[in-house]
Formats: C-alpha cells, sequence, structure tokens
C-alpha cells in the first residue's frame, strides 16, 4: 500500500522558520509564492520586506529567504495572536491552515511560558515577537496550503540537530539548545542530537512549526520514494556544514506491522544522540534561469474543459472555490458552440503546477466532466513590490498598501492600490473609490520615483 507522505529532512542543519519559508518555496518553484503574506504584514511594519535568492551548497541548489525589518516592533503575546489570526484571514487560509498556524503559535508561546516561568499574557517577547515570527508560521502554512499537503499527506521529520556551544541573546548569552527550544523537545519527545554546528541551528520558531507539523518522527525512510522536493538555506554561514533542511513530497510503501518510529530520548537535558547515516534523496535536475533579459519568468499549467450540461449558478462557484481558496491565479469562462452545435462554456484555470491534482479534483467535481486537459506554459511578468503608502485624511493616516510593477530599466509601469484597503478607506471617511484612487497613485509615485 502507498500512501502520500512528505518528509522533513533536518538532522544535518536544523530548522528555522526561514527555512522553512524557503524549501517550500523552492518546491513550488515560485519567488513571488510568499508575496500575499508579505504584503499582508506591511500594515503592521510598513518597512517589512522580503527578498528570495538562490543559495547553494556542496552542488545542491535551493532558496534562501532575507528580511528586513524593523526591529524596534515587538508585538506582545496578545497582540500577536491578534495578527497572525488578521493575516490568516486576509490570506484565505484553509482551516487546516489556520489550525496549523494557530497550534504553531501556541507551542511556541507555551515554551516560553515555561522557560520564563511566566504565564503567557505577562511575557515579553524578544526575538520571538518580531514581525517576521508571524511570516514564518502564517507563510508555512500558506504555502503547504497551496501545494494541497494539509489534508492528505502524512508529515515524518528525521531526528533533528539542535548545535552546540552558546549564543548572544537579547536575554545574554544563552546555552544550545536556548530554554524554549529545550522545552519544545522535552514536552513533545522529540529525537535531536547536537550535529556538527558549534552554534544554535533549531531556533524556537523552527521547533514549533516542526511540531506542529511532524505525524512522526522516524531513524530511516527506506521505504520512502521521492517524487520532488525543495531545498531551504538558512542566512547563517557555517563553513563547510551545509546550513540547509529539505522538504521531500513522495510515497511511502507501508507494510502491515511495519513501522520504524526513532526512540524518544528521556525527558532530560538535551543529549547528543548518534544518528544512522541518512539515504539522500536524489538530486534535483537543473533548473532553468528564473530570468529572461531581467524580466520574471516562471512556469504554470493551463488547465481546461468543455461543458454543455451546467447551469449559470454552478458554474460561478468555480470563483469562489478556486480563486477565494488561493488554487489559481485566474478563472476564465468563455461562451462557445460544442460539439452537436451545442452552447456551451469552455473553463479555463492558470495555476501554478504544484496544484494540478487539487483543480483537477475541484473541477471535476463540481461540474460533473469526466475530464480536464492541461499544458504547462512559460510566462514573462514584470518586477514587482507592495509597499505601503500613508494617506493623511482631515488630520487622519490612512494605510494602504500598493502594488507597483516595474519594467526592465526600473521605470514604473503601474501603480494599482490594494482594492480592500481603498475600501476601507472609502468606508471610513466616506470619500468615493474613484477619488481615493489617484490620490493614493499619486502619493505612491512620488514615495517610489
Amino acid at each position: 500500500m502507498k500512501k502520500k507522505t512528505v518528509l522533513i529532512d533536518v538532522a544535518t542543519a536544523g530548522a528555522s522558520g526561514d527555512m522553512f519559508l524557503a524549501a517550500l518555496t523552492d518546491l513550488i518553484g515560485e519567488d513571488d509564492a510568499l508575496l500575499p503574506v508579505a504584503a499582508s504584514l506591511l500594515i503592521y511594519d510598513p518597512s517589512f520586506r522580503l527578498n528570495i535568492v538562490s543559495s547553494s551548497h556542496s552542488g545542491t541548489t535551493g532558496r534562501q529567504i532575507q528580511i528586513s525589518q524593523n526591529t524596534g516592533i515587538r508585538l506582545t503575546p496578545i497582540s500577536i495572536k491578534e495578527v497572525l489570526h488578521s493575516v490568516a484571514e486576509e490570506v484565505e487560509l484553509s482551516e487546516a491552515g489556520k489550525n496549523l498556524a494557530e497550534k504553531a503559535l501556541n507551542e511556541l508561546l507555551e515554551a516560553e511560558s515555561r522557560a520564563h516561568d511566566k504565564p503567557i499574557e505577562e511575557l515579553h517577547l524578544h526575538e520571538t515577537g518580531t514581525v517576521d515570527t508571524i511570516l514564518d508560521i502564517v507563510g508555512s502554512a500558506y504555502l503547504l496550503d497551496r501545494l494541497g499537503l494539509l489534508e492528505e499527506a502524512e508529515f515524518l521529520a528525521t531526528s533533528v540537530a539542535v548545535g552546540s556551544g552558546t549564543i548572544e541573546t537579547e536575554h545574554g548569552s544563552l546555552e544550545v539548545p536556548v530554554p524554549a527550544v529545550a522545552e519544545l523537545l522535552v514536552a513533545h519527545d522529540v529525537p535531536y542530537h547536537n550535529g556538527d554546528a558549534k552554534t544554535e541551528v533549531l531556533t524556537p520558531t523552527g521547533a514549533a512549526i516542526l511540531i506542529a507539523i511532524t505525524d512522526k518522527f522516524v531513524e530511516t525512510h527506506e521505504d520512502f520514494v521521492a517524487q520532488n522536493q525543495g531545498f531551504g538555506f538558512g542566512v547563517r554561514d557555517l563553513g563547510k556544514i551545509p546550513n540547509m533542511m529539505s522538504i521531500v513530497i513522495g510515497e511511502t510503501v507501508v507494510q502491515e506491522g511495519e513501522e520504524k518510529e526513532v526512540s524518544k530520548p528521556p525527558k532530560e537535558e538535551p543529549k547528543k544522540k548518534e544518528t544512522k547515516p541518512r539515504k539522500e534523496p536524489s538530486p534535483k535536475a537543473e533548473e532553468k534561469p528564473k530570468m529572461l533579459d531581467s524580466w520574471n519568468e516562471d512556469d504554470v499549467i493551463v488547465i481546461e474543459t468543455n461543458v454543455d450540461d451546467v447551469d449559470g449558478e454552478t458554474i460561478s462557484t468555480l470563483f469562489e472555490t478556486l480563486l477565494d481558496e488561493g488554487l489559481a491565479y485566474d478563472v476564465t469562462i468563455i461562451p462557445a458552440m460544442g460539439k452537436k452545435n451545442r452552447p456551451c462554456f469552455v473553463v479555463k484555470v492558470i495555476a501554478a503546477k504544484a496544484g494540478l491534482k487539487s483543480i483537477a479534483d475541484v473541477m471535476i467535481r463540481n461540474l460533473g466532466t469526466i475530464g480536464i486537459r492541461y499544458t504547462t506554459w512559460q510566462r514573462l511578468k514584470a518586477n514587482r513590490e507592495t509597499i505601503v503608502c500613508s494617506l493623511d485624511i482631515d488630520g487622519t493616516e490612512h494605510m494602504v498598501r500598493v502594488k507597483v510593477s516595474r519594467s526592465v530599466d526600473g521605470s514604473i509601469l503601474s501603480i494599482k492600490p490594494e482594492a480592500d484597503d481603498v475600501l476601507r478607506v472609502s468606508k471610513e471617511t466616506g470619500i468615493p473609490v474613484r477619488e481615493l484612487r489617484p490620490r493614493i497613485a499619486m502619493q505612491a509615485h512620488a514615495v517610489t520615483e
């Protein structure tokens, strides 16, 4: 029997929130996959910027997340929960995604509470109270949603490397693993070992996400057949040690009565644990260049089907299901004439390659069609970023996100205010949307020129 399986390999350099995001982005293969989550954080930190770059070590290529933010902005435990809930709603996480994000944050806060022997509401969050913690947690859930893995896959993880030595934090010099990480490891019987790195490689946020996701920790995975994989690199240079984790999608051949599970260490101080040599997944195929003459390039799938026996109310549900749930980039319904001279609709969906199975399932179930056709297309995209503009109206400051697209020479192609933000300001001020848009565009143009 085969079952869909996700293997998280954290045995070499542990895990951090940004490494999870980088590995999942690498799996999807789109550098702007996290853009909706990053854009939703601009309201809380207008200086927040996210950049995805390629990284490699010893012949393995993956992605790395680079973040700039206002580190002076610190969220309280209450506010970080509120922001997480708001961002999860805005990017329209599935129920499974929301549950995962809430579980990871709760694990993190509870570990901090035990480490400092204080109730959660009295905690003063340091590194874990910054805006990028929300990006790490909600972003991981959002990308797993995009990959369609939360509902149907079993998540396995290797024994996790924690590092050794000491690190400097806002609390002063701390031994590795730091108290919050140690609390998470002990509370959940997570199998761990020091590894070769002489510094921290398992962060509190990385540990919380790993625990929230993982169904089982395994010692060996010979029965695992890799199908697709992503590599996420951390920002710290560990020298000869690759600061990297991998997330591999595949299948596991399960034979009744045979499950290999790691024996858990006792609930005491972290001890070094030797692990067996790991079976490495096959190398990733060489990737195409992601830029062509400075335009962004990526691959998408175009999925189509013809239907001639579906009413308008039924076919309209596809927009809500595919777009609102983030499964597709675009949905187009085209009136046409089909076989036997019957009026019909051509349903065309543009989506990421990873979403093919989920979208095909939605189309077949909702339309009753007996099949779909799909092709892979390459597309070129203008460079784009999202900024926040401050609009002063009658002495009140209103923050509006604006999407700015640029040509290859850096000149502005378009400035488009976020529709939801414009509508919110319109309701708050009574100024019509059609009057607000040019005012916001002028302000954005002044800021970006």
